[in-house]
């Protein structure tokens, strides 16, 4: 539990871990959810948003489908209407429109018998914005469908994240939420270059820009007026010859990730609630078409009002497992090392939990309750 001076409440996160004896997991998710009050924020039949990451094309480290399916008609027995939602991409691929995005989502195993909606339209300009009057923004540019449901449900697979060091609960619906527009002015200061000694020019990155901003002529050039700082070039090279610029920008990054979930929950007032399931924690997000060896073991599902609160919880719990050998981590194998700061050792992964309690979107205080 971590201590704060900028926000004197203390939420509450409820955990089920993935050691059963007498109740099954899938038991422990129906109690996690009834103790923890998610039919608290309903009203009478009201469409409800379950807000996923869907998984690209070729990842496989995304939420089983299975345990949506469990929330689903947790919310469906209290006489309320669940769906599945997500956002169109920012880059090309099998997310960047509704259609390809609704195919992938069904491919993926989502076909679960509830409705797959894409929250900003055919192709991501259906939007309306969001006061917010922030340091980094004065509005959010969120995907209308979030106006229209009653409620959101973020079910966010957590795991690390190259930029941000992990990616929970905010990320989810911070980027999730937003249309077009919005993503790109989030990514907008996050530029990366070619480590011109490393470069063996392949040519794997150019294949792999959505907006074309990579060239190759003796090594790979990136054209910084068209990057859009989506992070797919750093992800496939084998080479490790694309780098970020690790400054100011990575902050102002987690700024405005803080700042567009705070404009979904301040939206919503109060009809959100989080959950995070660490399993499969891998090293990368799930925008990228492949999945690598979860950095530790599956450990279970947490349960919260607060997204600030559950993400903290997240990255305690992770911390203070052992770490998986044959994964990416270098050396913080041993429980309490920290393994976002093993894997990205220039990121300031607890600034953006700091930025987002200091705006006001919730505690970094917390205290865990488990369910048995």
């Amino acid at each position: 539990m971590r201590k704060s001076d900028h926000y004197k409440d203390m939420g509450e996160v409820f955990f089920a871990s993935m050691r059963v004896e007498k109740t099954g997991f899938l038991e422990k998710i129906d109690k996690l959810l009834s103790t923890s009050g998610l039919a608290k924020i309903f009203g009478e039949n009201e469409l409800v948003g379950l807000k996923l990451h869907f998984g690209e094309k070729g990842n496989t480290s995304y939420i089983r489908p299975l345990f949506v399916k469990r929330i689903a008609r947790f919310i469906e027995g209290k006489g309320r209407k669940p769906f599945l939602f997500d956002t169109t991409a920012l880059y090309s691929g099998a997310r960047s429109n509704a259609v390809d995005h609704i195919r992938t989502a069904i491919e993926n195993g989502f076909n679960i018998g509830y409705p797959i909606i894409i929250g900003d339209g055919l192709l991501g300009n259906a939007k309306e914005n969001v006061e917010i009057n922030k340091k980094q923004f004065k509005q959010a540019s969120i995907a209308q469908l979030v106006f229209s449901c009653g409620a959101v449900v973020s079910i966010a697979h957590f795991k690390c994240h190259l930029l941000t060091g992990f990616a929970g609960a905010i990320k989810n619906i911070s980027m999730g939420c937003a249309a077009k527009e919005g993503k790109l002015k989030m990514h907008s200061t996050v530029s990366p270059y070619i480590d011109k000694k490393g470069c063996i020019s392949c040519g794997l990155c150019v294949s792999y820009c959505p907006v074309e901003a990579i060239s190759m002529g003796t090594v790979a050039a990136i054209d910084q007026k068209k990057c859009i700082g989506c992070g797919m070039c750093i992800a496939v090279c084998k080479e490790d010859a694309i780098k970020i610029n690790w400054d100011i920008e990575l902050t102002v990054f987690q700024e405005r990730l803080a700042e567009y979930c705070y404009a979904v929950a301040h939206l919503k007032k109060g009809k959100m609630f989080y959950i995070n399931f660490l399993m499969n924690v891998t090293p990368s997000c799930d925008c990228f078409p492949k999945s690598d060896t979860p950095i530790v073991s599956d450990i279970g599902v947490l349960a919260a009002h607060d997204p600030v609160a559950i993400d903290q919880a997240s990255c305690d719990l992770v911390n203070n497992s052992i770490g998986i050998e044959e994964s990416k981590l270098k050396k913080a194998f041993a429980k309490g090392e920290d393994k976002f700061k093993d894997l990205f050792p220039k990121v300031d992964w607890e600034y953006g939990l700091d930025y987002a309690e200091r705006i006001g979107l919730g505690s970094r205080r917390y205290t865990l309750k488990e369910i048995v």
